[in-house]
């Protein structure tokens, strides 16, 4: 790692005064906020609100996707089967045409 030039070093600023934060104001205080709830309730409340919006939407998102797995698949299936028909109908068309023939 290059060394800082000692040009930018003067001009970055320093911390020359401690500050003293004042002590958090009680809730005896008239107008005071109420105290934060713990991490986790916030957390929980998070969770439940996001649990009420986000299900239908991914429950859509999961309904879609499924459709067009669906309707690709069924393409597939369709050609698939469509092959598997044509083979085999060709298949027994000369079957019953070797056995039409005469001397056979």
């Amino acid at each position: 790692m290059p060394a800082i030039p000692k040009k930018l070093l003067r001009s970055l600023p320093t911390l020359t005064e401690v500050l003293n934060v004042p002590p958090v104001l009680s809730d005896r205080v008239v107008g005071a906020a109420p105290t934060l709830p713990d991490s986790e309730a916030i957390v929980e409340r998070v969770l439940q609100r996001l649990d009420l919006s986000l299900e239908p939407l991914v429950r859509e998102i999961v309904e879609t996707l499924v459709r067009e797995q669906l309707r690709e698949g069924q393409a597939r299936l369709k050609q698939k089967v469509s092959v598997a028909v044509r083979q085999a109908v060709a298949k027994a068309v000369a079957a019953e045409l070797q056995a039409q023939r005469p001397g056979a």
